[in-house]
């Protein structure tokens, strides 16, 4: 992958489309912006132009973030997914922790915060500050029930970094190893584990008292 990064923002709202445009458009690690306003734009864009990060707000007139991650999940593409929204609802941040997401930022925390989300979902995978980490501490009912598995020193170690928001490139020289090698032991973890992505492996770790 290309060090620039293909961004689509998902968003109804034309004027705030064309905030973050504005906004990202001064960013150096961004290559290309792409817009859609609703669910058959956004398909269109998916089938036809190269995305490394979804910017989608979860709400849209004619559907939902969460249908527009099933879409996402079955595409040749598979771009990092950070939603966008307005309201601060546990039930709709845990549907969103489970669909898949990537990331979630508050519309109200700036664009400074989208950016951090941006970069760090390209470095690691996830970015999940701590108000949607406490979601998960408070909901773990919420994840499937996994029986504990006995866990290196160091995949511990790896577990606790990503609840601190450290992206792999930051793990990896802790680890002693490249960025490729950190990114590998994090996919290997989740399947050990037995969780889809890296909220439930954070669900995981809490459940189990790594955290």
């Amino acid at each position: 992958m290309s060090n620039k990064i293909g961004v689509l923002l998902v968003d109804d709202e034309a004027m705030v489309r064309q905030g973050f445009k504005a906004l990202l458009s001064t960013e150096n690690s961004i290559k290309a912006i792409y817009e859609a306003g609703n669910a058959s734009e956004f398909k269109k864009q998916l089938a036809t132009v190269p995305i490394d990060v979804i910017l989608l707000d979860i709400r849209l007139k004619d559907t939902n973030g969460l249908e527009l991650m099933e879409v996402i999940k079955k595409s040749a593409q598979q771009p990092k997914v950070i939603a966008v929204t307005g309201l601060d609802g546990a039930e709709m941040i845990i549907n969103l922790l489970k669909a898949g997401v990537n990331g979630i930022v508050h519309k109200l925390d700036g664009f400074d915060e989208v950016l951090k989300a941006i970069k760090t979902v390209m470095l690691s995978d996830c970015y999940f500050p701590p108000n949607i980490l406490k979601i998960i501490q408070d909901n773990l009912h919420r994840w499937e029930k996994i029986h504990s598995v006995p866990l290196t020193a160091q995949e511990k170690d790896i577990l606790r970094a990503l609840a601190d928001g450290q992206t792999t490139k930051e793990i990896a020289p802790q680890l002693k190893v490249t960025l490729a090698t950190a990114e590998t032991y994090r996919i290997r973890l989740m399947r050990k584990v037995g969780v889809q992505n890296t909220a439930g492996l954070l669900a995981y770790a809490f459940r189990n008292g790594i955290l």
